[in-house]
């Protein structure tokens, strides 16, 4: 018997469906990307910066479509100013055998802080073993603040789903990750605000009693990950499907509407 243990963050974070590099099998490429916009007290972004170690003409494609889309500014007793937030976009490119290249659809899914993280991802909580050994699973609604030197200060952690009991092993677990976390906070007319952040953390244990040789697993969850990347919203536009869910910005001093200005 095979089990199994998972940690999902709301954060819609996405692996590539197929390595970048694998040029025997070109397939679909998905990633997350963070990307520095500075935006001026009439909302025109000024400074639009994506990650320099995309290759140059994804990082162009994808700071014009970022810079085209509408920026409410921030405001400083009542009066509109500058302000620095980062803008999280989902990538996606799928092979155009017309071509020989690629189609890329970006989707906007969010602005706030920028996480400090090695790999650019939100790394997850440990499971606690004793909640391991017993089985105990649960959904948390954490909220945290994140403070204008970039620490967090925690807030809230609500059952969402599970046991009641389960608070004792996976509240204290939740909190201990939060605090851990660091981010390059927003800015408003050049100073370092609070934001809140606020997303589910699920516990979960899976077991499967099939057993697999290391290269059928490999095969599976790779087929797996690109079924999920083509269903997001990014794949969909690079594919010329429907555009799917509008998202919405949460407790930013800038407001996106990821449509083009004018």
């Amino acid at each position: 018997m095979k089990r199994g243990m998972w940690l999902l963050l709301g954060m819609g974070l996405m692996a590539p469906a197929v390595a970048a590099d694998d040029v025997r099998k070109p397939g679909v490429v998905a990633f997350n990307a963070s990307v520095r916009v500075d935006v001026d007290a009439s909302g025109k972004p000024v400074k639009v910066e994506a990650p320099a170690d995309l290759p140059d003409s994804i990082r162009s494609f994808i700071e014009k479509r970022v810079a085209s889309w509408q920026y409410q500014p921030a405001k400083a007793a009542g009066v509109p100013v500058g302000a620095t937030t980062y803008v999280k976009v989902g990538a996606c490119a799928i092979p155009d055998a017309t071509s020989g290249g690629y189609k890329l659809g970006v989707d906007f899914k969010g602005n706030g802080p920028r996480l400090v993280s090695a790999s650019g991802n939100l790394p997850p909580p440990q499971y606690p073993i004793e909640a391991l050994r017993k089985s105990v699973t649960g959904t948390y609604i954490v909220n945290y603040s994140i403070q204008p030197d970039g620490s967090t200060q925690v807030g809230d952690i609500k059952l969402a789903d599970g046991p009641n009991q389960s608070a004792k092993w996976l509240r204290p677990a939740i909190a201990r990750w939060a605090e851990s976390l660091r981010y390059e906070p927003e800015q408003v007319n050049g100073k370092a605000v609070v934001t809140t952040m606020s997303f589910p953390v699920e516990f979960k244990i899976t077991t499967s009693t099939k057993r697999e040789s290391t290269e059928a697993w490999r095969t599976r969850y790779k087929a797996e990950l690109e079924a999920r990347a083509m269903a997001s919203t990014e794949c969909l536009l690079a594919s010329g499907g429907p555009p799917g869910l509008t998202p919405i910005a949460l407790d930013s001093p800038v407001k996106v509407t990821p449509t083009p200005a004018g």
